[in-house]
């Protein structure tokens, strides 16, 4: 199977059986997932967890496509308050907790690592740790998409995605903004419906013969 056809079938299994909500009923999941199997072998990590979708997406597609790599997430899976909702979402489905997300994890046969924590500062677990993929789904308010970026992005050796790029979410809008305006070190990798992927940019023509062209 290809990268599309991975990721498109991940989605899938998981809208389907999922226990809990899947945010945006999934508009972004097989985007996601897409960026995370180009990225290739390399642990990834997810930032605004919820009941887990993005997370068991890529882990699943990484698992059905023979990628090595570990996927980490993080979530302070605490109560959320002036959320404005749908009226189809459920009151139990607003919030979630760690082992809600435990749960599914074990139903669909993949390893997560857990790290009940806020995004900022970045928890001692991953002081040091490396990643091939990021995707950027926590707080989207007050600034929040652009500092995680700011912190995570020195760990990122590929790719890292927004989900909400869209009117809605301003602070994520003027993040993306931000960087293509002023970080020579990302440029973009694609965009589709809500999700907008950044890639690290590649060395120019001037530079390529003194770049280890094996590890881009």
């Amino acid at each position: 199977m290809d990268i599309p056809e991975v990721a498109f079938l991940a989605t899938r299994e998981v809208i389907k059986n999922i226990k809990g909500r899947v945010a945006d009923g999934g508009v972004s999941l097989p985007w996601l997932a897409s960026m995370a199997l180009q990225a290739g072998t390399g642990d990834h990590l997810d930032i605004g967890t919820l009941f887990g979708a993005s997370a068991l997406v890529v882990a699943l597609a990484k698992k059905w496509a023979g990628i090595e790599g570990e996927v980490y997430c993080i979530d302070p899976w605490e109560v959320r308050s002036g959320i404005a909702v749908n009226a189809a979402v459920k009151p139990e489905e607003i919030c979630a907790a760690m082992q809600d997300v435990s749960e599914n994890a074990e139903r669909f046969g993949v390893p997560l690592k857990l790290i009940k924590a806020k995004s900022e500062p970045v928890p001692p677990e991953l002081e040091g740790h490396s990643f091939a993929s990021v995707y950027i789904d926590g707080d989207h308010l007050k600034g929040q998409p652009l500092r995680d970026f700011q912190l995570y992005a020195p760990m990122v050796t590929k790719y890292i995605g927004f989900d909400n790029y869209e009117e809605g979410y301003p602070d994520v809008m003027a993040a993306v903004r931000h960087i293509m305006l002023n970080d020579q070190g990302w440029v973009p990798l694609f965009k589709n419906m809500t999700f907008f992927a950044l890639r690290r940019r590649m060395p120019g023509r001037h530079e390529a013969n003194n770049v280890d062209l094996a590890r881009l």
